[in-house]
């Protein structure tokens, strides 16, 4: 009996997920969390939390750059950036 695979469904469409909004950031960033929110919404793909901060803080292309103040109080701002040394 074939052993089944780790990656099931639910975790590949989290990950495709995370490496949706990394790339959003990429091209669209810096922004604030709530940002990131709003353009998840806008194509339609669900937000859920586990995902975000996923995509925000384990990615090593993603770093926080500082906070602003957002309408609920203070928010963070990321940015894509490649750290100097990391180029191929």
């Amino acid at each position: 009996m074939p052993r089944p695979s780790r990656w099931s469904d639910e975790r590949k469409a989290n990950r495709e997920q995370a490496d949706w909004i990394v790339g959003w950031l990429r091209i669209n960033g810096p922004a604030t969390t709530p940002e990131i929110i709003q353009a998840l919404e806008a194509e339609g793909r669900e937000v859920r939390a586990h995902i975000l901060q996923r995509a925000l803080r384990k990615s090593p292309f993603v770093q926080r750059i500082g906070s602003v103040e957002g309408e609920r109080g203070t928010v963070s701002r990321w940015a894509w950036s490649i750290e100097e040394g990391d180029e191929a």
